[in-house]
């Protein structure tokens, strides 16, 4: 009677002993996140301004103007379209009263890639699968998604256009297409269509340094297409502030900087 009584603790032990360890098994912790393309290899994080060397005259500095200072090559109707253009900048400057730029009198949005152009920084923020511009100039953003989606074409023509990227080594290749045609590509007047399609390579070839190589495609206005490059700087201490365009005087408040030569 004691051996079976003993057998049965002892099965009645071993059942335990099996059922705690099944639950062991089957009540693991979850596993870590995997790593997100927001690693070292792909991180583009933090807040940059543009890096170039910055002149006396404001002719000098065509990079606050001009996405190039080699002119690219215009159809007929975007050399008719250049044409028309009355900017504020460049050698043939109008005034502000005269200038029919689309920003000035209205506060419409530069579009892009016109906004990089303009003297305020950006913050870039990610996600595993979206690398967001966040632009101090009138809080505008340019999100490029990197989740393996396809351009939107239920969207209407946009301000910023559609944005979608991948990843090559290092380099973040974004997209970007469906543009209204109610922008200038920079703040002299080159035109763009709604055939307009962008194509950046962004890369941080160190800490401190982000580049952008800008290909610009719009059958209607250029003959080929034609590439620029951008370089920027880490601002690691800076941070955003609140900034939006008003009204036309609001406006060349934002833009004083710009126009205005180093003493």
């Amino acid at each position: 009677m004691r051996k079976r009584a003993l057998g049965i603790a002892l099965a009645f032990a071993m059942v335990l002993s099996f059922s705690a360890a099944a639950s062991a098994q089957t009540k693991q912790p979850p596993a870590a996140p995997k790593a997100s393309s927001t690693d070292s290899a792909h991180d583009l994080s933090g807040v940059w301004m543009l890096d170039r060397p910055r002149p006396l005259t404001v002719v000098e500095r065509f990079w606050m103007y001009e996405l190039s200072d080699e002119e690219p090559p215009m159809t007929a109707w975007g050399l008719a379209q250049y044409k028309a253009s009355k900017s504020s900048f460049g050698t043939t400057a109008y005034p502000l009263a005269e200038t029919n730029d689309p920003l000035y009198h209205t506060c419409a949005p530069p579009g892009f890639p016109r906004i990089f152009l303009h003297p305020f920084p950006m913050q870039i923020v990610q996600t595993p699968g979206e690398v967001i511009m966040l632009f101090e100039y009138d809080s505008i953003r340019h999100q490029i998604f990197t989740d393996g989606r396809k351009h939107d074409e239920t969207l209407g023509p946009l301000w910023m256009g559609d944005s979608i990227g991948h990843w090559e080594g290092d380099t973040l290749v974004a997209d970007t297409a469906n543009f209204n045609d109610k922008t200038w590509l920079d703040r002299i007047g080159h035109p763009h269509s709604e055939a307009l399609h962008v194509i950046e390579r962004l890369r941080r070839v160190d800490h401190d340094h982000l580049t952008d190589d800008i290909t610009i495609e719009d059958s209607k206005a250029y003959t080929k297409p034609w590439t620029t490059h951008i370089e920027f700087g880490l601002r690691p201490k800076w941070s955003l502030t609140e900034q939006f365009c008003e009204d036309e005087d609001s406006f060349k408040s934002m833009d004083k900087d710009a126009a205005t030569p180093l003493k």
